[in-house]
């Protein structure tokens, strides 16, 4: 069963702290992304993408924040706090940044739609197993990480004769995604092996790394990477 948090007792400030960092660090990038894509000549898909990463990244943080986007579940080895927030930010970010890199890199549309679908259903695996207990829930652990490997087997060979902007910015996403598999298990809704605090720390950590940091890396040197090529998005998927 699922039960209301309460503050401080099962969600201490620290875990604030921590999800106000990834908060505010996630309302950078959505400014800066809206900023640079306003003052373009024509607006960009991934400019505008790359907003709704930041902004529903905020949103996400802010409502875990406040104890909106937790809750409290009992019916585990051990009671445990649970961040559905967190499921439904990903359910967002991830496919969109995955469709980033596919504009950047002018993959076909197949390829696209294939990273994001695969980032939905890992995303839902994981959601499933956190309502779950042992070991069903590991299975739905087991089918994430698949899925997971799926969108790395997929999106490494891509990098071949690639600019270095989007090699580096696939390395950090699949080495992100394989870092929150880790944490899923050892965290609450896995083994609990890490406490409370330490996971939402690591994990606000590899996150801003993952969507902040990689966001504004291809923000920042996005006309370098595309060539300057303006019309490459309306033109590459029709």
């Amino acid at each position: 069963a699922m039960a209301a948090i309460t503050f401080p007792d099962d969600y201490p400030n620290s875990v604030k702290h921590f999800l106000l960092i990834g908060c505010l660090g996630s309302v950078v990038a959505a400014v800066v992304a809206l900023y640079f894509n306003l003052t373009r000549s024509k607006p960009s898909v991934v400019h505008s993408l790359l907003f709704l990463m930041g902004a529903s990244g905020a949103m996400g943080y802010y409502a875990m924040w406040t104890g909106l986007g937790a809750t409290y579940k009992t019916t585990d080895a051990s009671p445990r706090v649970i961040f559905w927030a967190r499921y439904a930010t990903q359910l967002v970010t991830q496919p969109a940044l995955l469709v980033v890199l596919s504009f950047v890199a002018k993959l076909d549309t197949a390829t696209m739609v294939s990273l994001a679908a695969e980032d939905v259903l890992l995303i839902m695996a994981g959601y499933l197993g956190s309502t779950t207990i042992a070991p069903m829930k590991y299975l739905w652990w087991i089918a994430s990480v698949f899925f997971t490997a799926l969108i790395g087997y997929q999106l490494m060979p891509t990098t071949a004769d690639k600019h270095a902007v989007y090699k580096y910015s696939v390395y950090t996403v699949v080495v992100c995604m394989a870092i929150f598999n880790f944490l899923w298990l050892m965290g609450s809704e896995g083994s609990a092996t890490l406490g409370l605090s330490q996971e939402v720390g690591v994990y606000v950590i590899v996150d801003t790394i993952f969507k902040t940091g990689t966001g504004l890396y291809i923000l920042f040197n996005y006309d370098a990477v595309t060539d300057g090529d303006e019309e490459v998005n309306s033109q590459q998927y029709v």
